[in-house]
C-alpha cells in the first residue's frame, strides 16, 4: 500500500535524526515494488516474510528512508523495535495537528456501505478524508491519517478486526467524535468463538472516543443495546423497522419508478420524502445511520437530502446487472449468515423466477455446518427455481434446504474452480424476467460468473 502524504512531512516525525540529510517525506509505502523516488519505505514484519528483506530493492527504486526493526549501519535506515508502533505514533501526531471531526465505523457487516454513503454526503459540501476500498486495517488506517490534507473537516474511518483488541487500538488512534456499530453478526465467529465475544470486540470502538462523543447502534439488537448501555458514552439507537422504536428511524411512505420514498425522523427533526436510489436493506440501513450522523454533525438538511438521493451503490454489494432480460444481483463482496438472510428476504420484492448461486461462508468455526444448513432452510421457504451451491461448505445449503422440503432435483453443487460449467447450467435455464442472486465470501470471487453469463444471450 502506498499513499501520498497530505503535506511534506519532516522525517523527525518518525524519529529520524535531524542530520539524516533528507528532504521532507511526500510518499509512504509498505511494498517495495510501489516505491517512488523520495518515499519512506515501511519494512514491516509479515506472516510469511519480513519487509526488511526488501530494503535493497526499495533503495534501488528510489526510497529515501526506511523504517525497520532490523539493525543496519545505513544512516537512511531507522531501527525501531516495532515499525507499526512508530507509524501509529507519527500518524496520531500528524492528525492531531489538523482540526477535524472523526466518524469511526465498525460492524460485522454494513460498515463499508455506510462509509461510502457518509463520504459521499459530506464530501459534497466539506473536505473529507476516508479509508478506501477494504483498507480498514492498522496499516491502512494509519496511512489514511498521514494522507489528510490541511483543511480536512471530517475523517470517515472504517475499522476492521481479526481479533480482540484490534478495534480498541484503532479507536485510540483515530479518536472518534462519533462512532457507529452497524450490526453484530456471525462474521469472524471462527476467530472469536462466540457472538458475545464479537459484540465485546466491536464495542471497543468507544475506547478512544472523545468525552462528549456519541455511539450509534442498531435498535433491533437488544443484546447490543444492553451492552452499550453499560459504556461511559452517549448512545443513540437507529431503526429501519417500523415496529421497532429508535432514536432515529426511517419509514418508507411511497415508491416512485421502483425507488423508495422515505421519511427519516430524529428526536427533534424530520427529513421528509427522500427518494433513495435502491429499495434494498443495506441502502436503507446506511441511509438511516447516515441521516443520524449528519444530524449530530450539524450538517444542513438539504445537503443531507441531496447526498442521500444520489448515494453511490458500492460494487459487489447488491450490484444490479442486466444480462439480456435477466436481472443479476451481484452481492459477493463477502458473505455471513445475517446479510445472506437479508439478501434472500429482499428477493421477495421480485416477481420473476429466482435462481440462487450461494458460495461458502467462511470463518464460522464450529458453527460452519449448522449455519450453512440454517441458510438452506431459509432458501427452501423462498421456493427458488434452482439452488446452485459453490464450494465444499456450500453443499450444506443443499442439505438444509432438502431437510426443509426443497426438492433435491433443484439443487446443484459446483467447485469454485468450475464456474464455466455453472454458468452453462444457468444459461440453459434462464429466461427474460428471471432473477439471479450471486452471494458468497470474498475468497470465492463469484463475480467471475458475470462475464461467463454474458458470453451468450440468456
Amino acid at each position: 500500500m502506498r499513499i501520498k502524504t497530505g503535506v511534506p512531512i519532516d522525517p523527525a516525525l518518525f524519529g529520524f535524526p535531524s542530520n539524516v540529510g533528507c528532504f521532507p517525506i511526500t510518499g509512504i509505502s509498505s511494498h517495495s515494488r510501489e516505491i517512488l523516488p523520495g518515499d519512506l519505505f515501511l519494512a514491516l514484519p509479515g506472516e510469511k516474510t519480513d519487509g526488511s528483506a526488501y530494503i535493497p530493492d526499495a533503495f534501488v527504486r528510489g526510497a529515501a528512508l526506511v523504517l525497520s526493526r532490523r539493525q543496519s549501519n545505513d544512516p537512511r535506515v531507522l531501527t525501531v523495535s516495532d515499525p507499526m508502533t512508530a507509524l501509529f505514533r507519527a500518524a496520531s501526531t500528524y492528525a492531531d495537528a489538523i482540526p477535524h471531526q472523526t466518524v469511526a465505523i465498525t460492524g460485522s457487516y454494513g460498515k463499508t456501505t455506510l462509509r461510502v454513503a457518509l463520504t459521499s454526503i459530506l464530501s459534497s459540501a466539506f473536505p473529507v478524508a476516508c479509508t478506501e476500498g477494504n483498507g480498514n486495517t492498522d496499516l491502512a488506517v494509519a496511512l489514511t491519517l498521514l494522507s489528510m490534507t490541511p483543511g480536512t473537516a471530517y475523517l470517515i474511518a472504517e475499522l476492521g478486526m481479526r481479533g480482540p483488541g484490534e478495534i480498541s487500538r484503532l479507536s485510540r488512534l483515530v479518536k472518534p467524535d462519533l462512532s457507529v456499530i452497524t450490526a453484530i453478526g456471525s462474521a469472524h465467529l471462527g476467530r472469536l468463538g462466540s457472538v458475545d465475544a464479537i459484540r465485546r470486540a466491536k464495542c471497543e470502538i468507544t475506547d478512544g472516543m472523545k468525552r462528549d462523543g456519541t455511539l450509534f447502534y442498531p435498535a433491533n439488537d437488544r443484546l447490543l443495546g444492553k451492552t452499550v448501555g453499560t459504556l461511559p458514552v452517549r448512545t443513540c439507537s437507529v431503526s429501519v423497522d417500523p415496529l421497532i422504536p429508535g432514536t432515529y428511524t426511517a419509514k418508507k411512505i411511497a415508491e416512485e419508478n421502483g425507488k423508495p420514498v422515505v421519511t427519516f425522523t430524529g428526536p427533534n427533526q424530520t427529513l421528509a420524502r427522500v427518494l433513495l436510489p435502491s429499495s434494498d436493506t443495506p441502502t436503507l440501513t446506511a441511509s438511516t445511520f447516515g441521516f443520524a450522523v449528519c444530524e449530530h454533525l450539524g450538517v444542513d438538511r438539504e445537503v443531507t437530502r441531496k447526498g442521500l438521493e444520489r448515494l453511490p451503490l458500492p460494487a459487489l454489494r447488491r450490484q444490479t446487472e442486466k444480462v439480456g432480460g435477466v436481472t443479476v444481483l451481484l452481492d459477493c463482496y463477502n458473505a455471513s449468515p445475517e446479510p445472506t438472510k437479508a439478501a434472500l428476504d429482499d428477493l421477495k420484492r421480485y416477481r420473476g423466477r429466482l435462481f440462487l448461486v450461494l458460495g461458502d461462508m467462511l470463518e464460522l468455526g464450529e458453527q460452519t455446518i449448522a449455519l450453512h444448513r440454517e441458510i438452506g432452510r431459509h432458501v427452501a421457504a423462498l421456493s427458488p427455481a434452482r439452488l446452485f451451491c459453490v464450494g465444499e461448505k456450500a453443499k450444506e445449503y443443499g442439505v438444509g434446504a432438502s431437510d426443509a422440503g426443497f426438492s433435491q432435483q433443484h439443487i446443484e453443487a459446483y467447485s469454485q474452480d468450475n464456474l464455466p460449467a455453472l454458468a452453462a447450467a444457468l444459461r440453459k435455464r434462464l429466461h427474460p424476467g428471471d432473477v439471479v442472486l450471486i452471494k458468497g465470501s470474498r475468497a470465492l470471487a463469484l463475480e467471475r460468473l458475470l462475464p461467463l453469463l454474458k458470453q451468450a444471450d440468456v
